[in-house]
């Protein structure tokens, strides 16, 4: 499965989930991509690589606040017609996962709130 492109908010708000979101708030500073990995089951983790290296490809970096108040692509769209959106928390630690790592700084889920 891959991410198609990234879509509103308010575009996503009619198509089903696929299920990558979760309650967040766990992410933080000293932790990397693997420890967020470790957070889910096995099966999650080739789906999880496509959504970070799109991420990476397209430079999405926003808080959960301005990802749900923005309106800028910032839902991935995946090629079953199913989108990952998030809580505020969920999105802190999917961005502090995804950026600590390819910046090598330490970032915890609140750098990525709000």
């Amino acid at each position: 499965m891959n991410i198609v492109e990234w879509i509103t908010v308010n575009e996503a708000a009619d198509k089903p989930e696929h299920g990558l979101g979760g309650m967040g708030g766990f992410f933080q500073d000293g932790m990397r991509w693997p420890e967020y990995l470790a957070c889910f089951k096995p099966e999650a983790h080739p789906d999880l690589e496509e959504l970070r290296a799109s991420i990476l490809t397209h430079r999405i970096r926003c808080t959960g606040d301005q990802r749900q108040n923005a309106g800028g692509l910032v839902v991935p769209l995946w090629s079953d017609g199913t989108v990952d959106t998030y809580s505020w928390r969920a999105w802190g630690d999917l961005m502090a996962a995804v950026w600590s790592t390819a910046d090598s700084r330490d970032y915890s889920y609140m750098d990525f709130y709000m």
